[in-house]
């Protein structure tokens, strides 16, 4: 896993395009948008001598590629491979500016969801953060699969119940 030559210089990461024309790109300025397809994945947790390396499907250290995270623990990995897709995105939810009598309107797009009593940002990212995984099947796994076979089976007994009396209570 080697990411030096013999000559002691970084080796650069596989790549179709010329390294004058790599160089070139890294003169430029970053798109406004290009946080998101830096972020999005799709993510892989791979085994490593020293632990769980974080990379993109496509990446690898046989390419050369430095893994985006290292972790000792690979619950620890599969959390941060769960919501990794999150960051850079644009917020799933705002909330109002303006505060009401009751508090603040939660938004998301241009429709009204719900509200908070107090203006909170970090609740507000929390739940940007969840709104992204339950979009993710990838990322709803490795969060699921995080969690362990003693959560997994009460999640399981928990969904079962819920269908079981949504089969049999009254419709609305």
């Amino acid at each position: 896993m080697s990411m030096t030559d013999a000559g002691g210089t970084r080796e650069r990461p596989t790549n179709a395009f010329r390294s004058e024309f790599l160089d070139l790109l890294r003169e430029q300025d970053e798109p406004v948008l290009s946080m998101e397809g830096e972020t999005t994945g799709p993510w892989e947790l791979r085994r490593e001598p020293d632990g769980w390396a974080l990379y993109r499907m496509w990446e690898g250290a046989q390419h050369g590629d430095i893994p985006e995270a290292a972790f000792k623990y690979r619950d620890v990995g599969l959390l941060f491979m769960a919501v990794w897709p999150a960051v850079g995105r644009d917020p799933v939810f705002r909330l109002a500016a303006e505060r009401s009598r009751t508090g603040f309107e939660v938004e998301s797009g241009a429709a009204p969801v719900g509200g908070l009593r107090t203006f909170n940002d970090e609740l507000l990212y929390a739940a940007h953060v969840a709104a992204c995984v339950v979009r993710s099947p990838l990322g709803l796994a490795a969060l699921f699969e995080a969690a362990g076979p003693i959560v997994q089976d009460k999640v399981g007994q928990i969904l079962g119940r819920r269908m079981e009396k949504g089969r049999t209570a009254p419709s609305e």
